[in-house]
């Protein structure tokens, strides 16, 4: 895997033409709100916990209403991040 593989979204480093973008928590509100201009929903790895954005296209992704998102969010202790118009879901610190 070469190192821009290996990249998590909204830092691409200097030698590969972007720059680090500092990722900031939002609150679910905020994240709805970049969903709807994105076309993105909230999705689940189909068969798993694993929670992602998507815009419906993928078969291994089903499409879960927010409630359940926010759900999972606290049970995995996780919380939204955004930056450079990405979000990524990140541990609490």
């Amino acid at each position: 895997m070469s190192d821009i593989d290996a990249l998590t979204v909204g830092s691409i480093p200097a030698e590969h033409g972007g720059m680090h973008v500092p990722m900031k928590p939002i609150s679910v509100d905020r994240a709805k709100t970049i969903a709807t201009e994105k076309n993105l929903k909230p999705g689940k790895v189909r068969g798993t916990s694993e929670i992602e954005f998507t815009r419906g296209g993928s078969p291994r992704v089903e499409i879960i209403d927010w409630p359940e998102f926010e759900q999972i969010l606290a049970q995995k202790g996780l919380e939204i991040h955004e930056g450079g118009g990405f979000m990524k879901l990140m541990k609490k610190m």
